[in-house]
């Protein structure tokens, strides 16, 4: 599903994600749907996640860019990234931009696994998490006009 998110952006094949998915069965089915720009419906999926960058990019959701400043989209010290991202997502709860909030949230918790993987392992078992992490900053600056 991480390939996906770069479909959104133009830079993979959706027809790809689809067959991959197909593969999966049943239990890939709320994912092919959010590849297919529905709803995922009841489900305890992480689709819904990925689900909220479809509404992000077909405008249903709206990003501040105010809070995305300074982010870049390569995170190379996790940690100060981390740090950066937690303050302008208490600053975006605190004026109750929760949608905003909310996607930074998604950025933190990606940015933290990428520095826990970091500790544990080599750089290059950890670059798909780094690859998570750049495709949403990538999608968040295009749709709310960074």
């Amino acid at each position: 599903m991480e390939r996906f998110l770069w479909t959104l952006i133009g830079n993979d094949s959706k027809d790809d994600v689809v067959t991959d998915l197909k593969i999966c069965g049943d239990a890939a089915r709320p994912y092919l749907d959010v590849v297919n720009g529905n709803d995922p419906g009841n489900t305890l999926s992480a689709a819904l996640s990925y689900y909220q960058y479809v509404k992000l990019v077909r405008g249903e959701l709206k990003v501040s860019r105010d809070y995305l400043i300074g982010i870049g989209d390569d995170p190379n010290d996790p940690g100060v990234t981390y740090s950066l991202i937690i303050e302008n997502m208490t600053r975006a709860l605190r004026a109750q931009d929760y949608v905003t909030a909310a996607f930074l949230a998604d950025l933190a918790f990606i940015t933290r696994s990428y520095a826990l993987c970091l500790g544990n392992n080599d750089k290059d078992v950890c670059d798909w998490i780094k690859r998570a992490f750049t495709a949403r900053v990538l999608i968040m600056r295009r749709t709310s006009n960074y």
